[in-house]
């Protein structure tokens, strides 16, 4: 129960379908996209190996590949081999993505907060 209105607010699952809706109409990402991107940014613009991104998402290697080839077309993500290690791809965030990242954080924050009351302005 939200205390300053008294009414009821929505649950997790409602809370998650309407930031994905968000996140979509605002920032042309999907929910999945964001949670990349988020990962990206925490890593710091250092190279994130695409096993570590699976193993985070908890989703096949096909779906992730996938997934970064949208977000790469989009200019958000840049993929390379490691040099040292062909066969692993690195993934890093471009400054569009990580533009793109904090303008769909900000977003997810205050949506968050409102439905959840959750987050830094919380309590």
């Amino acid at each position: 129960m939200d205390e300053a209105t008294g009414q009821q607010r929505p649950g997790i699952l409602r809370t998650l379908g309407l930031l994905h809706g968000d996140l979509r109409v605002q920032h042309g990402l999907s929910l999945i996209g964001y949670l990349v991107l988020g990962a990206l940014a925490e890593a710091e613009g250092g190279p994130v190996p695409v096993t570590r991104l699976t193993a985070l998402l908890r989703e096949s290697g096909d779906r992730v590949s996938y997934l970064l080839k949208g977000l790469q077309a989009a200019g958000l993500i840049e993929r390379e081999r490691r040099a040292r290690d062909r066969r692993t791809v690195e993934v890093t965030l471009t400054d569009a993505g990580h533009a793109r990242f904090a303008e769909a954080e900000t977003t997810a924050q205050a949506l968050v907060h409102r439905h959840l009351g959750l987050g830094p302005h919380a309590g």
